[in-house]
């Protein structure tokens, strides 16, 4: 167990953990998030998916580019001809099915920089 002398270099250490964290995490976790949302996403071609690789992970930013995409993501009368889970708003349904795991990232990630 870490001791510290004041709760000034407590803190301090506290919030480079924070930091350290939150930069290593949002990376990761986006990514995560962009993978499993292929499971809900509308793919009548491989291109709109793709489009999202160029996303700013590093900000958290998960970006897929497809000039349909805004349109399918709030069409709800679609049906889904290549994948048949895919649903409208595919990346709440995403983050409905995965947030224990990506909050375990993020514990991780933690656990590991303390």
């Amino acid at each position: 167990m870490k001791k510290f002398n004041d709760f000034k270099t407590c803190f301090s250490w506290v919030n480079q953990v924070v930091e350290k964290t939150k930069e290593q995490a949002t990376e990761e976790i986006a990514r995560q998030v962009y993978e499993d949302s292929k499971k809900y996403t509308y793919i009548d071609t491989q291109t709109m998916y793709d489009s999202g690789q160029s996303s700013n992970f590093k900000k958290g930013y998960v970006l897929i580019k497809a000039p349909q995409v805004r349109w399918l993501y709030y069409t709800t009368w679609i049906k889904p001809h290549k994948n048949k889970n895919a649903v409208p708003q595919w990346f709440e349904a995403t983050k409905l099915e995965n947030m224990k795991n990506y909050q375990q990232m993020y514990a991780d990630i933690f656990n590991k920089n303390k």
